[in-house]
């Protein structure tokens, strides 16, 4: 070995490098030892290249097997991964495909559709009335129907309240002032939805509720089973705390009757064809402006009607927008009187819009 050959630093070789063009020292074929030539130019400069290892690819696993292959993380870079097969396989749901979890293992998805497959197979079946009666279980069958029939009831009253509340309601027609638009005894259904979002306009017919005390009638005996279908929208209101009249005038109306048989409105005398036959449109006198969110009505049978005509002197003369329910929109019962409610508001289109 010559004296000024450049010896390769320690740490160089443990790290694994060489340097360029100098051969290793190493074993011949024959067993010799063969050493590195010295080098004869003393101002020679010897440099390393530094090489980067990849990290060995990683085949991605098919997601389509109801198996999965977990690939242990290798603990040297050169050696290849090893695969282990697990028959129950869990993906922990915050990795992605081919990601390390925290224990040096590759996951894959489980089968979604196996999984729903083993939890329809893991349902109990249900217990017919054959099987409990063979297998002495009636009293399991018997409280599974009952359970499942109060279910039932239940959504079918909270369906029908909604309804009730928002929708439609229905009410029952104890008198003839609605004559002969609407006969005692009808059943009748209000558009609810419609006081929520709208005003009702003239020709109007609207069921409100008597929160000034129109009409003075002895308390009926309640019955708590009605009172609670009622309430809830199967039967309809059979109550006196609702009347049921036409709108006449709307917040602003200038309403007149001469006493004689004229009406107007807003200084224009209206024609109204739906009055019951032979009756007077109106022979008491009166002239008044309607407030706002207040409303003038008026019986279709006005012989026989207490409106607002008979309550001008008492200050209870208009309806509260708050008061009305909604607008009928149809006969429900009898079956020969079912139909739509007739639309009135051609008698009111010469009129004109109060002034402000």
């Amino acid at each position: 070995m010559g004296e000024n050959a450049p010896q390769q630093s320690s740490e160089a070789l443990d790290a694994g490098y060489s340097a360029p063009n100098e051969p290793q020292q190493g074993n011949n074929s024959n067993g010799s030892v063969t050493e590195p030539a010295a080098d004869t130019d003393p101002d020679r400069t010897v440099s390393i290249n530094r090489v980067k290892r990849s990290r060995p690819s990683r085949k991605p696993v098919s997601r389509d097997t109801r198996s999965i292959s977990r690939t242990t993380r290798p603990a040297s870079r050169n050696t290849a991964p090893q695969q282990t097969l697990y028959e129950n396989p869990v993906r922990p749901k915050h990795l992605g495909t081919g990601a390390y979890s925290s224990d040096d293992y590759d996951y894959e998805y489980e089968d979604e559709r196996s999984t729903k497959k083993s939890k329809k197979k893991d349902k109990k079946p249900e217990l017919t009335l054959k099987q409990a009666r063979e297998e002495g279980r009636m009293g399991e069958w018997a409280w599974t129907t009952f359970r499942e029939s109060a279910m039932v009831v239940v959504y079918a009253l909270v369906i029908a309240f909604i309804i009730k509340t928002f929708l439609v309601r229905g009410y029952y027609i104890p008198s003839g002032s609605m004559e002969n638009t609407l006969q005692v005894n009808d059943r009748v259904f209000i558009n609810a939805a419609g006081s929520y979002f709208g005003s009702p306009n003239r020709g109007d017919v609207v069921v409100f509720k008597d929160s000034q005390g129109w009409i003075d009638s002895a308390q009926k005996k309640s019955n708590p089973i009605n009172d609670a279908l009622t309430f809830v929208g199967i039967l309809p209101d059979t109550s006196s705390n609702y009347l049921v009249k036409r709108v006449i005038g709307k917040p602003g109306d200038r309403v007149e009757g001469d006493g004689k048989g004229k009406i107007k409105v807003n200084g224009v005398e209206i024609s109204e064809p739906y009055l019951h036959p032979g009756s007077n449109p109106s022979d008491v006198p009166f002239s008044v402006t309607v407030p706002n969110d207040s409303y003038f009505v008026l019986g279709d049978h006005r012989d026989h009607s207490a409106d607002s005509r008979y309550h001008i002197g008492d200050g209870h003369a208009f309806v509260k927008r708050g008061d009305i329910q909604g607008n009928v929109f149809v006969i429900a019962w009898p079956i020969n009187r079912v139909g739509l409610m007739t639309n009135q508001s051609d008698v009111f289109k010469s009129v004109p819009e109060p002034s402000k």
